[in-house]
């Protein structure tokens, strides 16, 4: 185990970073089950692998507990960009998988042509969106191969286009309310100004296949088109892939139609999102999957992280980056075919407050702002959103007539985080929003607020410029309370956790209480009361989940998960804090 110090890592007083696992290939992220004792990591050439709690550490599977490589297309950012657990997982052992797909297995697998060894490269794919079940139970985890069902892109005109080199998206991930999300991209060329017909792109093969429609040839403008896929935030049904009826452009009549499935919009490459835990409802019928936080990869100047708390919000791209009119796609006259060739710029002015359309289908005719963008190059610059008398405006963080207070920065590629839940990393990180740029590979701490207006009230810095080493990912474990992060550049996974005796006041030194053994198998002793005291034992949310009246040297028995808590042990003279591991 390799241990970096706050020191050599530059992370505040308390915290460390530590080497978990090493040796992937082109690490992509990381998930935990319900109770941190399964983590699961995949590859971007198509491989998950599984690892055990064992009480100290995990174990990895020495074999993938799925292996898809053949049908994913592994070429310049592509490849296996996301896998999500089922909420019900440890019961029914369902996972789902975003990836793009190989040319060759998409238009070739169960016909004569097909060549396994042959990869099709550099020319239009999809995107596709597939769920599997594991095999709960089995030792060593395997997969059942035979309940592969495709939920979005079971042919080439079903899929997310692929039309260049990049800007595929994506993320999936369950919503508060059991159906599933899924970011995506606009799949136009990054390299230049993409209206259609871009001539680096694979638009007209794209066509031809029935991959795209013609009238999406739009490049960039895909995302404003509520008829695409491109662009987007989706959300699903996860039993079916369809639409669900509380999104925004249902479509009663077709729900397996794009419009159904659409959540929200004007996207350019949501590579990472999350959701707020607890947020929402929990009935997908009332259109309220909780808050959703998108980190979008700009082009030349902006990244953005926005907040989607309702359906039918439009992002903006590519009329906007960051929070301000991007000039020539906004001025280049391009026409929505889909929409008698109305003007996409006639259809997404600026917004004049913070109060959002009460009709989630209307949300898409005005443009739902960044709620922090950070510019590329040399300099540090953050703007939030704001208004003066009615006109957006755009001022600094921390600078005039700023609602957001606190630090500025730089970086190249957004990357969404995790929204920190309990005190494991400190009773003042709990309710915090941690974000991070793959190129600057820093990690920033945002406050948040109801949303009523702007929704980060500060940002302030956990790591600086170059703590990581290409991070595309982090997850919180609800094992430890520990941030969990990947970097994709040398294959390893780390763990920022925070040393908890420097977050406690105590009236006198507790040394002399002890807790053992630690870790244990569910029986403890305490020694060290002057007479007898309380017990208390909290999870890593902050719930409170044992409280007793103890006597010195008393054995109690616990039953409790494995995991990692906070025990809490007054006797009206002192307080003792400490972390217990059950094993």
């Amino acid at each position: 185990m390799c241990v970096i110090f706050n020191g050599f890592a530059q992370l505040p007083a308390g915290y460390s970073a530590t080497e978990v696992q090493s040796g992937y290939n082109t690490i992509m992220g990381v998930v935990f089950n319900q109770a941190g004792t399964k983590m699961f990591v995949w590859e971007k050439r198509g491989h998950v692998y599984v690892s055990n709690w064992n009480g100290s550490t995990y174990v990895k599977q020495a074999t993938p507990v799925l292996d898809i490589s053949d049908e994913v297309g592994d070429w310049r950012d592509f490849g296996f960009a996301s896998f999500c657990l089922d909420p019900n997982f440890d019961t029914n052992g369902l996972v789902y998988m975003y990836y793009m797909v190989d040319r060759e297995h998409l238009m070739d697998f169960g016909t004569p042509d097909y060549d396994p060894n042959d990869n099709d490269y550099y020319e239009a794919s999809i995107s596709r969106l597939t769920r599997y079940e594991l095999n709960i139970g089995s030792s060593p985890l395997t997969a059942n191969y035979q309940s592969r069902m495709v939920l979005l892109g079971d042919s080439p005109s079903t899929g997310v286009p692929l039309t260049h080199e990049s800007h595929a998206g994506g993320t999936v991930l369950f919503a508060n309310d059991g159906t599933l999300l899924v970011s995506t991209g606009d799949n136009a060329s990054y390299s230049s100004l993409d209206t259609g017909s871009a001539s680096e792109t694979y638009f007209q093969q794209a066509i031809n296949d029935g991959i795209l429609r013609p009238e999406e040839n739009v490049g960039a403008f895909r995302s404003q088109m509520p008829t695409s896929l491109c662009g987007k935030v989706l959300r699903l049904d996860p039993t079916t892939g369809y639409g669900v009826p509380s999104n925004p452009f249902f479509e009663a009549s077709n729900s397996s139609s794009v419009k159904s499935k659409v959540w929200a919009m004007g996207l350019r490459h949501p590579f990472r999102m999350s959701i707020q835990p607890g947020s929402g409802s929990n009935n997908p019928n009332d259109g309220n999957p909780g808050i959703i936080h998108v980190a979008d990869v700009g082009w030349g100047t902006w990244e953005d992280l926005h907040i989607f708390d309702k359906g039918g919000l439009n992002g903006g791209w590519p009329l906007y980056e960051g929070q301000t009119i991007h000039d020539q796609y906004f001025n280049s006259g391009t026409t929505n075919p889909d929409e008698g060739n109305v003007l996409f710029a006639d259809n997404c002015p600026q917004p004049n407050s913070f109060t959002d359309n009460t009709d989630s289908a209307l949300r898409r005719f005005v443009h739902d702002r960044p709620e922090v963008a950070w510019r590329h190059g040399g300099q540090n610059e953050a703007r939030v959103p704001a208004f003066l008398f009615g006109v957006p405006v755009a001022p600094r963080v921390g600078g005039f007539g700023s609602p957001t207070t606190g630090v500025e920065f730089r970086g190249n590629t957004a990357i969404a985080g995790v929204y920190i839940q309990g005190n494991a990393l400190g009773h003042n990180m709990a309710g915090k929003y941690l974000f991070t740029d793959y190129v600057r590979n820093w990690i920033n701490v945002a406050t948040l607020t109801d949303g009523t207006e702007n929704w980060i009230s500060h940002i302030s810095e956990l790591a600086p410029i170059g703590f990581g080493s290409g991070i595309v990912h982090m997850m919180q474990n609800p094992l430890d309370g520990f941030v969990y992060y990947v970097n994709i550049f040398d294959g390893t996974l780390f763990k920022i956790s925070f040393d908890d005796t420097l977050d406690i006041s105590e009236v006198n030194s507790p040394q002399d209480i002890l807790i053992f053994p630690n870790p244990t198998n569910g029986t403890i002793t305490i020694k060290g009361l002057a007479e007898h005291g309380i017990l208390e034992i909290f999870n890593v949310s902050g719930q409170k989940v044992f409280n007793s009246d103890v006597r010195d040297s008393q054995q109690i028995t616990l039953d409790l998960n494995s995991g990692f808590y906070m025990v809490k042990i007054s006797d009206g003279k002192r307080e003792h804090i400490r972390k217990l591991i059950i094993k």
